[in-house]
């Protein structure tokens, strides 16, 4: 696999229930495999309730990767934006 990137993927949950964000949020955990075929890992989720927006952190080769495994796992994406990160 080449370089890995960071990439960030906000999601609008516009009047979503908390069950709805919950199961969400369980399958990104359960969509590894199908992510890993598109070369994209599933680093964390942030729920930001107040603003109903989801941000999901992934490593993958490229910004159109990790879109397609998002489409195809039939994920709500609004962006997709490259991100940098730093250690703790």
């Amino acid at each position: 696999m080449g370089v890995m990137k960071v990439y960030v993927v906000e999601r609008f949950l516009v009047g979503w229930s908390a069950d709805e964000v919950h199961a969400l949020m369980d399958s990104l955990d359960a969509d590894g495999p199908q992510f890993a075929q598109h070369g994209v890992r599933h680093i964390e989720t942030i729920h930001i309730p107040g603003d109903e927006t989801c941000l999901s952190v992934f490593a993958g080769p490229d910004l159109e990767a990790v879109r397609a495994a998002n489409d195809d796992c039939d994920l709500p994406v609004g962006r997709v934006l490259e991100a940098v990160t730093r250690g703790r």
